[in-house]
């Protein structure tokens, strides 16, 4: 004998959408949709006396028709059905609106419409009707072909697009800097696909310039690499939410500068330059160094500082255990005139230190750093108990774990992979902010 899964009880009803399979008409597929009362607790229909009426309708192409011909009017359409989605595969977009504003454009709403039913019949998207006694009404349009309405909004953009990534993905492949690795990954990723050729070859462009370790004005680099010096700017929101700030990339608003403190002396054709006298510090072109004849380094040796407010700091004392150093500003991912020094610190024996954020990104150029004088660098403060013992951390994305998870498969043996797995475990990372703001810093 079974227990009945539902005790006694009185049915309380509410009303559902009940969706019927779909049909065929014609060259369309159509389902409906009914509101029936049913039970919360046992899932039971109320009886009716006479057939529910219809009050939802889609309809969907079941032989897709030939794709129309675009005119002005059939752009702003799609046009509009593209910005409402953004873009996406399968986004249903809420008709509330949409005739009014295509009304504004220029397209009144019978014709906007017509076009629609073309989309329709063209299997590019799908349509819900709210039906009833009074006339029917669009309620919902969901994308179903993207592709073809950005077909339709720019010609050849697919054939473009497929043409910037063979390029940018042929360009970047011999590339060794983490950063530019980052991106040629990006580029082989199944999102790629919707990147637009634009924003396809600036990631090329970003790129490369990262390989070549200089240092550029915004633009200059927008000049240089992508035509128009104006290009980069309306570009870079889209830029800094896929990789980052640019800043940290060498791609900055104003003139190239190295920033030192501490102590050195640079050795120039025809000048000798006692760093001490310039405190807290100073600033320096890429050239200025690289002509050094001979950098003498102090006792403490070289340190280098990822973040500007951080690297204030330790040209100030207001570090504790900095020593008696040189420190220099890397401004995100070290130049060629930071290179310089480490180079020479290399070779003349002098320690080199690499102070940075908690983060992937900060890893990466200590690791950056040390493949330049791998005998004589270390992380400062970089550790896991660093990690753990600070004052304030930033949750970690998911973009960045999916990151770090891929670092951590592809390098498990490199230099601080253990603050990259703390990092991981923890799901939190540290700006070299945080430290500031402690009392015994």
């Amino acid at each position: 004998m079974t227990s009945d899964p539902f005790p006694p009880h009185v049915c309380f009803y509410s009303d559902r959408l009940i969706w019927s399979d779909w049909e065929r008409s014609g060259e369309m597929d159509e389902r409906v949709a009914r509101r029936v009362p049913v039970c919360s607790v046992c899932g039971r229909e109320r009886t009716a006396l006479r057939p529910r009426p219809a009050v939802r309708k889609e309809i969907r192409a079941a032989v897709p028709a030939a794709a129309p011909l675009a005119d002005e009017a059939g752009r702003t359409v799609a046009m509009a059905l593209l910005r409402r989605g953004a873009g996406a595969e399968g986004r249903e977009i809420r008709a509330q609106g949409l005739l009014s504003s295509l009304a504004r454009r220029g397209v009144p709403a019978s014709l906007a419409e017509e076009w629609l039913d073309r989309f329709l019949r063209a299997a590019w998207i799908e349509m819900r009707w709210i039906v009833g006694r009074g006339s029917n009404r669009i309620e919902a349009v969901i994308l179903r072909d993207v592709q073809a309405l950005q077909e339709m909004v720019h010609p050849g953009l697919e054939a473009r697009r497929r043409a910037s990534l063979a390029e940018a993905r042929e360009r970047l492949a011999p590339l060794i800097h983490p950063k530019a690795q980052e991106i040629a990954t990006l580029l082989d990723g199944d999102g790629a696909e919707a990147l637009s050729p634009r924003i396809v070859d600036a990631l090329a462009a970003i790129a490369v310039h990262l390989e070549s370790a200089e240092t550029l004005a915004e633009r200059v680099f927008s000049a240089r690499a992508l035509g128009d010096s104006k290009a980069l700017a309306s570009l870079r929101g889209r830029l800094e939410r896929l990789i980052g700030p640019l800043a940290k990339l060498g791609i900055r608003e104003g003139a190239a500068v190295t920033l030192l403190g501490g102590r050195v002396a640079l050795r120039l054709p025809g000048a000798l330059v006692d760093l001490e006298p310039l405190a807290p510090f100073a600033g320096f072109a890429r050239e200025t160094l690289e002509s050094a004849e001979e950098i003498v380094f102090p006792s403490g040796g070289l340190l280098v500082v990822e973040n500007l407010t951080a690297f204030e700091a330790c040209c100030r004392g207001e570090v504790a255990a900095t020593g008696d150093v040189l420190i220099a500003w890397s401004a995100g991912y070290p130049g060629r005139a930071v290179r310089r020094l480490v180079a020479a610190a290399g070779a003349a024996g002098a320690p080199v230190r690499v102070w940075a954020d908690l983060d992937l990104d900060g890893i990466r150029i200590a690791r950056l750093i040390a493949s330049w004088a791998p005998a004589v660098t270390t992380p400062w403060r970089m550790g896991r108990a660093e990690l753990v013992a600070a004052p304030a951390s930033i949750p970690l994305s998911t973009r960045a774990t999916a990151a770090i998870l891929r670092d951590l498969e592809e390098r498990p043996g490199a230099l601080l992979a253990d603050t990259l797995q703390a990092i991981l475990e923890l799901r939190r990372w540290v700006e070299q902010e945080a430290f500031l703001a402690s009392p015994g810093r």
